[in-house]
């Protein structure tokens, strides 16, 4: 049977587990270690430290950065005999950084804990890692959300094929209303003066082929920002012209889209 011993034991070590949670969640370090016997030991695939002074200092290290953290936890066993017990527990964790990244886990525990002084504390606590998601490394070019990366990409294309297809419409639909476009030629500003500049360019032009690629986007929160890499070949007035190119992005999400609030248009290669 997976829960055995007396009851009042099993609820206080529940209520050990929720409050190693609650430290854990608020990233209150005393809270958190509270758990722990003087001589615990914990042992994951990242460390293996004994003594609550060895604990406390890991802890210091994995949460050095980490500004918020939700962990849910669940038992699996509990099998109570004296005053010592083991239990098997999963838990789920996911952990935020500043830049908006996060290191998402899913593992379990398998715990030995002992009863002193009257109340019950974490002994020997082994964690094995079912899955993680890790952060964005230091210096890395794409961060962020991964939901809104693909949002951000996909925005791009977007972008690209209402280029292509020589759609007002759709392009002006990528832009903020406050946008800016800032060229070689100057800064167009807001919405209205975008559709004007749009006329003046393609009123001109018979086809256009325009390729996009993203060397980086990088998301914080509901604002990002990215550099785009692209290839234009435009028939103007009969003459095929080709162009390469870089966009340095500011974008914002509004009403859960993401949009362009600033391009500017850096030329690297005119034929």
């Amino acid at each position: 049977m997976p829960f055995t011993g007396p009851e009042s034991d099993r609820l206080a070590i529940r209520e050990l587990y929720e409050g190693y949670a609650d430290g854990a969640a608020r990233i209150d370090r005393d809270a958190w270690l509270a758990a722990y016997a003087d001589d615990a030991r914990w042992r994951s695939p990242y460390f293996d430290v004994a003594g609550i002074a060895a604990i406390g200092t890991t802890f210091d290290e994995v949460m050095a950065d980490v500004v918020d953290v939700t962990i849910d936890i669940r038992l699996g066993s509990l099998e109570i005999e004296g005053d010592e017990a083991s239990a098997r527990l999963y838990q789920t964790e996911s952990l935020l950084y500043p830049d908006g990244s996060t290191w998402e886990l899913v593992g379990r525990y398998e715990d030995l804990l002992e009863r002193r002084g009257g109340r019950w504390w974490f002994l020997d606590r082994t964690y094995t890692l079912r899955r993680e998601v890790r952060p964005d490394a230091p210096g890395a070019h794409f961060t962020g959300n991964a939901h809104d990366r693909m949002a951000i990409r996909e925005l791009m294309e977007s972008y690209a094929d209402a280029s292509s297809r020589m759609d007002k419409q759709q392009w002006l639909d990528c832009w903020t209303d406050d946008c800016v476009w800032s060229t070689a030629t100057g800064d167009v500003i807001g919405k209205a003066a975008l559709s004007e500049r749009w006329e003046q360019l393609f009123t001109s032009m018979d086809a256009m082929a325009f390729f996009a690629m993203p060397g980086a986007i990088q998301v914080n929160g509901n604002a990002a920002t990215a550099r785009c890499h692209v290839r234009e070949i435009a028939r103007i007035e009969g003459t095929v012209r080709k162009f390469s190119a870089r966009y340095d992005d500011e974008l914002v999400k509004q009403h859960g889209r993401w949009r362009f609030a600033r391009r500017a248009y850096v030329m690297n290669i005119a034929e």
